[in-house]
């Protein structure tokens, strides 16, 4: 029977196949994996890792770092700008695991140390001209007089360098990322040149997906590959038979006068992520796609789900019946969620808990 309200599925199958080939490319390039959690953020997910000997983990947040701790995850790396402000949860999670954050300014770590109680883990985050955060791959002298701070502290050690190359994601075929990927991997050679004792951990889906060797990078924590979604289609970092999720929304009404369809499935489910798929701007692929190149969810605002149809595809959609969607991005339509259907009739966690209502 069709849930008669959005609901988000995933196919463990496909999961596996993303992580065992993500984990095999690490082996190849002699890098350790260590994935980042923040697409699933489930426990239930994160057990599908553990099949291929995954033991350390990335995550995006403090919360989730204690989620994960949970269900026995001892080696954690939080992928964010360490919070002065969080020093009791630091020092809850220190004292039971390995515990390694992002920091950007003496500082932060000279304020921070005074507030700890046991050693934390600090990777210097580099910005690789992507222009988020981080401390610029150029600015040598500034990297090491936060590494002698790090070093001199009372509770902190260097746990190495964290690069995120995001811009990757402005991609639009392999041969881009490639482009982006090599430059941004090329900085981080004088990184490796002066301080060749030290990790140097690169984490990006789009890089990670279309590099074989990552030069002097050690360490490698993609996330978004573990689901994948159709903005990384249009990236160019993977095929649509490698995503491993996609909505199930139902068909409320259809409108003749103009060859659309409307879904209940909003802002609220999907997100407003969109992307760029040739003349127009897409919210959600659906998976009738394939049979028109005039089908795409068109708009959305908070519950409504607009689908512009080709006049073939118009004929299929049914009022009363389901329509199979794939996120534009999927972290964010997997927060939105918040728990996984399977086929087989499984719910699978999320840390943000079950959803209430429709």
């Amino acid at each position: 029977m069709n849930s008669p309200f959005p609901t988000l599925y995933v196919d463990p199958d496909i999961v596996r196949s993303n992580i065992d080939r993500m984990v095999s490319k690490a082996e190849k390039a002699g890098v350790e994996f260590r994935p980042h959690f923040k697409t699933h953020q489930s426990k239930a997910i994160g057990k599908l890792f553990r099949e291929f000997g995954v033991t350390g983990i990335t995550v995006s947040s403090i919360k989730m770092a204690e989620y994960f701790l949970s269900d026995g995850w001892d080696d954690i790396t939080i992928a964010f700008p360490a919070n002065v402000l969080a020093h009791e949860y630091y020092n809850r999670i220190t004292g039971k695991a390995s515990l390694k954050t992002l920091v950007i300014s003496e500082d932060v770590v000279q304020k921070l140390d005074r507030k700890l109680e046991h050693e934390l883990g600090l990777y210097i985050e580099i910005d690789p001209a992507y222009g988020r955060s981080g401390v610029p791959v150029t600015e040598l002298k500034r990297i090491r007089s936060l590494l002698k701070a790090i070093k001199n502290s009372d509770h902190c050690y260097p746990a190495g360098f964290y690069c995120h190359a995001g811009h990757t994601y402005k991609a639009r075929s392999k041969d881009e990322v490639e482009t982006i990927s090599k430059e941004a991997l090329q900085g981080l050679e004088a990184i490796q040149e002066h301080f060749p004792d030290l990790p140097i951990c690169f984490g990006d889906t789009p890089s990670c997906s279309v590099l074989d060797e990552f030069g002097p990078v050690t360490q490698i924590s993609p996330g978004n590959f573990v689901f994948y979604d159709w903005m990384q289609v249009q990236i160019g970092s993977c095929s649509p038979n490698e995503i491993a999720v996609y909505m199930e929304c139902p068909v409320i009404e259809k409108f003749s006068d103009r060859n659309q369809v409307l879904i209940h499935g909003g802002a609220v489910h999907f997100s407003k992520d969109s992307v760029q798929v040739g003349d127009y701007l897409s919210y959600g692929e659906p998976m009738l796609k394939y049979l028109s190149e005039e089908t795409y969810v068109k708009s959305l605002s908070q519950e409504h789900g607009i689908i512009q149809c080709s006049p073939d595809v118009f004929s299929k959609l049914n009022v009363g019946e389901t329509i199979q969607i794939f996120p534009i991005h999927s972290c964010l339509t997997a927060d939105l969620m918040r728990e996984y259907h399977t086929k087989d009739g499984q719910v699978l966690d999320h840390m943000n808990g079950q959803q209430v209502g429709p």
